[in-house]
């Protein structure tokens, strides 16, 4: 048995050491004479290096009838093979990116193939084999409905933002995937891939100013304005998928949270990292920290949960996933957990706090452990949000954040808010709608 003594003696030891080098360069900003925004950022001590093209697009730039065509032309874009460069597809709902992950010696070689791609970009369109393409983006769709975690999740957005653009899902569906056509494909490159809505972001050991002459050299892409987004509203509503074929229940619920540029930003990560999250298979679930953790665990009521704050440009989700297979304790697991919420709004401690915002910061560099995750987090906050704050200016600010910060929120943003509900599984004990709305606050407050 591992003690907790055991396990503060070995972080004691462990604590001094560096076992890995972190990137926490400064971000390196030009832009090149066609309007488009090259940031980088160096990692000396980086093996290989990431270069990627980034425009603004996704899911939220499409419709109903079109949804899922900017995952596949980003798709199509990414398949050219080059010797000495691997390509990828970021897809994600509110941009697309071509990566190049190269040697730091090949930086500028993926600065021409990226080039290259994007220069004949409607030419490599019209060639590409739209009907395998097409049934390629059908398996990863379905991919996404057949882990229920993941299909909780993009249901979560769906439901929250009914009737926008911003919860469609990113892959597309079975019944748009079929209907989308070449045509489709050469207007999201006429609208989206233009100069003022495209980012070329690198990280890894590379010189900025020589991928910026490479790219000055190289890259011919259309003048134009960023494309307008309609904003997106937050809707209290649920949506429930049971299949009782399923050995668990798998729920989410979610309110509305914080943009990229919200100056709450923070508060709100800070926020979800009061309760984090918990895992009865980890060596380590007994000395889970968050008092929500030690309720669940003692009468086995969840398998695993964990909270999240997910930010968009103009709208955001907070909120918690869970999976169940006790499907008996789901109401129980919901109400303990809501009741801890309004803990925020009222008597969370400040040890808490201080907890919360070490692990806030820990998520955070830990999400920026290679030269890809750099590069993805420096293209989608000056896409989405016009800017990106560095590893210290981060930190600086989860420091400012105090315990009457996180209550204010919790007042502004829990306290008697409406909910979004998404479950599917066993889901028989996940009561309706307004039982767990009325548990968003507390009468004896």
């Amino acid at each position: 048995m591992i003690r907790g003594t055991t396990v503060r003696s070995a972080a004691k030891l462990a604590a001094p050491r560096r076992m890995l080098s972190t990137a926490t360069g400064v971000t390196k900003f030009t832009t090149l004479s066609n309007g488009v925004t090259v940031a980088t950022e160096t990692n000396p001590h980086a093996t290989a290096a990431s270069v990627g093209l980034y425009y603004g697009a996704g899911s939220r730039s499409e419709h109903t009838f079109s949804n899922g065509i900017s995952a596949l032309t980003n798709n199509i874009l990414a398949s050219k093979a080059t010797p000495g460069v691997s390509l990828a597809a970021l897809n994600a709902r509110e941009y697309n990116g071509v990566i190049a992950q190269v040697t730091n010696d090949n930086v500028a070689l993926a600065a021409e193939t990226l080039s290259e791609i994007i220069n004949h970009a409607p030419e490599v369109v019209a060639q590409a084999n739209f009907g395998a393409e097409k049934a390629k983006l059908t398996a990863e769709a379905a991919a996404v409905e057949n882990d229920p975690n993941a299909k909780v999740a993009s249901h979560l957005v769906a439901t929250a933002y009914q009737g926008y653009s911003l919860g469609l899902p990113i892959h597309g569906t079975p019944e748009s995937i079929p209907g989308l056509q070449v045509e489709d494909a050469q207007r999201v490159l006429d609208k989206q891939l233009v100069s003022a809505n495209t980012v070329v972001a690198a990280a890894g050991n590379i010189n900025h100013d020589q991928l910026v002459e490479s790219l000055e050299r190289n890259l011919k892409i259309s003048q134009g304005l960023k494309p307008a987004t309609q904003p997106a509203t937050f809707l209290g509503s649920e949506v429930r998928m049971r299949d009782d074929t399923m050995p668990k229940a798998y729920i989410s619920i979610g309110v509305n949270g914080e943009a990229l540029n919200s100056p709450e930003y923070y508060v709100a990560k800070v926020a979800a990292n009061v309760f984090n999250s918990f895992n009865q298979d980890s060596t380590v679930a007994h000395y889970t920290s968050p008092k929500l953790a030690s309720i669940v665990q003692e009468y086995h009521i969840v398998d695993k949960y964990t909270h999240f704050s997910h930010s968009f440009a103009d709208a955001g989700l907070w909120g918690f996933q869970a999976e169940i297979s006790n499907v008996g304790s789901i109401d129980d697991f919901v109400h303990f957990t809501l009741k801890q919420w309004n803990r925020l709004s009222t008597t969370i401690g400040d040890a808490e706090i201080a907890r919360a915002k070490n692990q806030t910061k820990v998520e955070i560099l830990a999400a920026l452990n290679t030269p890809n995750a750099v590069a993805n987090d420096i293209a989608s906050k000056i896409l989405l949000a016009g800017y990106r704050n560095s590893v210290h200016e981060a930190l600086e600010q989860i420091d400012a954040i105090n315990t009457e910060k996180v209550k204010q929120w919790g007042r502004k943003k829990l306290w008697d808010k409406d909910i979004v509900i998404s479950g599917t599984g066993q889901i028989e004990d996940l009561f309706d709608y307004n039982r767990n709305r009325n548990e968003m606050a507390a009468l004896r407050f």
